[in-house]
């Protein structure tokens, strides 16, 4: 009896490869690193953004140096000759400027200016002026290439024409005949830049200064001053308390506030903040729904995120900075909303995510607009995500 051969059994196979689930600690953390990552794209924005602000300075200063720099208004006082330090100060000195302020443009960068009418008016001593000579020179210290129109100078009853130099403007005029007290007046307008300031020189002095402008700084308190929306209005009234010394000058000076570039880089501080706080939300959706998303999804989420800087960047330098952000903040919602439906086929999902990015816009948004409240406001926003994320991770011990 032959000896039938069996042959052995195959090895049973291998027992399919099942992957470990990532453990969501180990998540949060590559997220983390992730979101660090894809601030190298923020950086470059910012970069992108310091350059172009250096070059709207640039264009600004030259647009600055062909309409005027800062007005100063010193003057008049009675002088013996052009260069005498000796000087005679009026009695009463009043100054009313009536400021208003424009953008000029050059290509896509602007400056601020602004054009001014100003009048002055007072009195001198005549006993004062006689002690000078038969004749005096009134003396108006002003920039001759910011001067637009020039009135003559009436003292007494007798009209004077200027003789004007570079950096004043002289009015000779004979003390005969003057009176006890001899009064003055002129007006002029000017343009410059950054702001007009006048000096008191009188020994009682007053200095009104209105006009249009949005966010104002005055030189030394007002006694009076009132700044509305994009006007203002201020006065100094002085009773020979000043002695007429250089640091006494009222003023107002015209800030342009933050800019476009200075808004851009503010908001790209909230970057990593709206990155993570987005993928934490991304992360709750996914628990919720029992569906993984893998970590090239949140990547692409990220990026969506941080190309809403460059968008932001590019729409204002074309438009106003609350249109770009609106547009480009919409964009970037309407992208990772649609984005979120199509992966997780929720549309419920997709609107939740949608609104709670239009949520940190929207706060972001107001965070720049309100500089002053902006580390209040800022710190009770991100209170309020830290409990709605605390009270979010319950789900995922549910599940």
């Amino acid at each position: 009896m032959m000896n039938s051969y069996i042959p052995p059994l195959p090895p049973p196979p291998p027992p399919p490869f099942e992957r470990k689930p990532m453990s969501y600690g180990g998540k949060i953390l590559l997220l983390g690193l992730q979101g660090a990552l894809l601030m190298i794209g923020a950086l470059s924005i910012w970069l992108m953004s310091y350059s172009r602000e250096g070059r709207s300075r640039e264009v600004a200063q030259q647009i600055v140096q062909d309409w005027g720099r800062e007005v100063y208004v010193n003057g008049p006082v009675a002088v013996a000759n052009r260069d005498s330090a000796e000087c005679v100060r009026p009695e009463e000195f009043v100054c009313h400027a009536q400021v208003g302020t424009m953008s000029l443009h050059r290509n896509i960068y602007e400056a601020e200016v602004f054009n001014a009418g100003v009048s002055l008016s007072g009195s001198f001593c005549g006993d004062s002026l006689r002690a000078l000579g038969d004749t005096v020179i009134l003396k108006l210290s002003l920039a001759k290439k910011q001067i637009q129109r020039l009135s003559p100078l009436t003292v007494g009853d007798r009209k004077t024409e200027w003789s004007v130099a570079e950096d004043c403007l002289l009015a000779r005029v004979s003390t005969a005949g003057m009176t006890a007290r001899v009064g003055f007046s002129t007006d002029f307008d000017v343009r410059g830049s950054g702001g007009v300031y006048v000096k008191r020189v009188g020994i009682k002095s007053s200095v009104s200064i209105e006009g249009e402008a949005s966010n104002p700084s005055f030189e030394s308190l007002p006694d009076e001053r009132n700044v509305w929306k994009n006007r203002f209005s201020a006065s100094w009234q002085d009773s020979g308390l000043h002695s007429g010394s250089d640091s006494e000058y009222a003023g107002a000076e015209f800030l342009i506030g933050v800019d476009r570039y200075q808004k851009v880089s503010r908001s790209l501080k909230y970057a990593f903040i709206i990155i993570m706080l987005t993928y934490i939300s991304v992360l709750l959706a996914e628990v919720v729904m029992k569906r993984t998303i893998p970590l090239l999804n949140y990547f692409l989420i990220g990026a969506a995120l941080i190309l809403f800087y460059s968008l932001l960047l590019a729409f204002s330098e074309h438009m106003s900075f609350g249109a770009s952000y609106m547009i480009a903040s919409f964009m970037t919602v309407a992208l990772i909303a649609g984005y979120m439906w199509r992966m997780l086929v929720s549309w419920k999902v997709a609107l939740v995510i949608g609104a709670i990015l239009t949520g940190f816009y929207a706060s972001c948004y107001i965070m720049l607009s309100l500089s002053t409240y902006a580390l209040l406001l800022g710190s009770l926003i991100l209170f309020a995500a830290l409990a709605a994320m605390m009270y979010g991770s319950l789900h995922i011990r549910r599940h």
